[in-house]
């Protein structure tokens, strides 16, 4: 397990003062970890996929969707556990006949079980930040393709209402490292809704967050301040990409940081923490400087960041971003998601609506 060495804990003085078996769990599941059995063709050079698991086949006509859940796995890449957990959150909330249901799996090479399907496509290191870095088939054959523009085509085409005529909202919700993937692509993403249709996205407890600005929070001055020269010696990228927009990934590289921040103030985002995801320890938590800069565990930098979107952008973009704290969890995704929080945040509807 990590632990803090004495730069970053000085410099958070400065600033700071799931599995795949489909059962409910008190804490982690156990069960072993399988490529989803679906497949969504990427254009790419080679032809390559990604696998997912739907609700429902994709190419049969259904005039009662009126709703799809993007649900993005964990770190843990359980994709089959995050297409049951949104089922049964649909369930809870009334409405499985009018949601469809989508999981894809975005592997990173190291947590892909077995041998490496031909053609299936997978990233070199972690894709929940929009990496580039990908790979084809048990080759490795290396080309550059981003996870989020595969996200980007995938949304594209089921807005297209050809297969659900009557579609009107998409939810794209990610819990922990799926979290972490949603909130960036809340950020960056390219992909924007036909009109008359809506675009949620739901980040649950993520393990740090991308910051539209270089301000963090002072806790010596209690306000959001840009790190002075010291600091910035001492962590030196805290505001790259990742946990700023600074170096930018090809992905988005070239666009203004200032429409991006403006954007991103106007999207519709939920955010969802447990009341006990407080473990600073927790060995899945980001601890490198830049993510202490944001707060020693996730519910802390959860609230930070809501602060920051509120000290950013004024008052009003409560309207757009909304924070809720679930009570008596942890760092649960099936949790989160169940909770009556979590199903406003995936079901209610928008004030656009």
């Amino acid at each position: 397990m990590s632990h803090l060495n004495r730069n970053t804990l000085a410099l958070v003085r400065i600033l700071i003062g799931t599995c795949t078996v489909a059962v409910w769990c008190a804490g982690e599941c156990t069960g072993a970890l399988e490529i989803a059995p679906l497949r969504y063709s990427v254009s790419t050079t080679p032809t390559s996929f990604i696998p997912y698991a739907s609700s429902q086949p994709l190419d049969t006509r259904d005039t009662a969707i009126r709703r799809v859940v993007f649900s993005i796995h964990s770190s843990g890449f359980d994709a089959m556990q995050y297409l049951d957990n949104a089922r049964a959150a649909a369930a809870k909330r009334g409405v499985s006949d009018e949601t469809l249901v989508i999981a894809p799996q975005l592997f990173e090479r190291t947590a892909i079980p077995g041998t490496i399907p031909e053609e299936m496509l997978f990233w070199r290191v972690s894709p929940f930040r929009g990496s580039s870095r990908a790979a084809v088939g048990p080759s490795a054959q290396p080309l550059s393709h981003s996870a989020f523009a595969v996200i980007d085509t995938f949304l594209a085409e089921i807005a297209e209402r050809k297969t659900f005529p009557n579609l009107r909202d998409i939810v794209l919700v990610g819990h922990s490292g799926g979290g972490q993937l949603v909130q960036r692509y809340a950020m960056v993403g390219k992909f924007a809704p036909p009109s008359g249709m809506s675009i949620r996205f739901v980040v649950s407890a993520p393990s740090s967050y991308a910051y539209p600005s270089g301000e963090r929070f002072h806790q010596g001055q209690k306000r959001f301040v840009v790190p002075d020269e010291s600091v910035v010696q001492q962590c030196p990228g805290y505001n790259n990409w990742g946990y700023g927009l600074e170096q930018p990934y090809a992905y988005f590289n070239g666009r203004a940081m200032e429409s991006i921040a403006a954007e991103y103030a106007n999207k519709s985002v939920f955010y969802l923490c447990g009341s006990r995801d407080t473990d600073p320890n927790d060995a899945s938590i980001g601890k490198s400087c830049g993510a202490m800069m944001q707060g020693f565990h996730r519910l802390q930098r959860m609230l930070v960041f809501e602060k920051f979107m509120r000290f950013k952008f004024g008052r009003d973009v409560s309207k757009k971003h909304r924070f809720a704290v679930v009570p008596d969890v942890g760092h649960f995704g099936r949790g989160t998601m169940n909770s009556r929080p979590g199903l406003i945040a995936l079901f209610a509807p928008l004030a656009s609506d």
